[in-house]
């Protein structure tokens, strides 16, 4: 039996798109080839490392289906996925390891980001804590590791197409928060301690960030 109920809270929704955007404009800004567009560049990886720390965060403590005990990979799972044994409980096998490498990749390319320099005229926050050649050792895994998430967005994209053709609603799920799931699937209520604990990590990522000296 399946009904259909609130599985992702509304920080974690907005904290979604948060990310798609910021990544998004990331990837513009680095790869533009436009000078003049490094220094948003440096902001918005800032703003990246903020929006991850939420997320890692988040996942301890937040909605019950964000938590990241719920993301443990599971390759049985994953190959009956793909065999018409597909679960959403309420994920599904495929979206719980793009979901962890989202945040995997993000991570390695914000951090690699902050030590990073061009040799030239614009290095990271954090580049003259380390030594010129562990710099550009960062560099280089900074100047790669994008491909590795373009090839995700990719994936992901590739996804919605066939959610689309299928004429499966699980993509609104992350506009709505519902989605159709198994009856014992628990529904995430949200109460005025769940906006104080939203709130107060929102507040402790941004204040990790500006402490850091990461804010350009």
């Amino acid at each position: 039996m399946q009904r259909i109920v609130n599985v992702w809270d509304l920080p974690l929704r907005i904290w979604h798109w948060a990310f798609a955007a910021c990544l998004a404009a990331l990837l513009y800004t680095g790869l533009s080839g436009d000078l003049s567009l490094l220094k948003w560049h440096m902001r918005l990886g800032a703003l990246m490392v903020g929006l991850l720390l939420f997320r890692l965060l988040w996942g301890l403590w937040g909605g019950i289906h964000a938590r990241w005990r719920g993301y443990a990979p599971s390759l049985r799972q994953f190959v009956a996925h793909f065999r018409g044994g597909r679960v959403d409980d309420p994920h599904t096998a495929p979206g719980r390891l793009l979901a962890v490498g989202f945040v995997a990749l993000a991570a390695v390319q914000a951090a690699t980001g902050l030590f990073a320099n061009d040799d030239i005229f614009t290095e990271g926050p954090l580049a003259r804590t380390v030594s010129d050649a562990l710099s550009d050792r960062f560099t280089w895994v900074h100047n790669r590791v994008f491909m590795a998430l373009i090839a995700l967005i990719a994936i992901h994209l590739t996804a919605h197409v066939v959610y689309a053709v299928q004429r499966d609603r699980t993509p609104l799920a992350m506009f709505t928060g519902r989605k159709r799931v198994t009856a014992h699937t628990l529904e995430v209520k949200m109460s005025g301690s769940y906006w104080l604990r939203a709130a107060l990590t929102a507040i402790a990522a941004a204040a990790i960030v500006q402490m850091g000296g990461l804010m350009p």
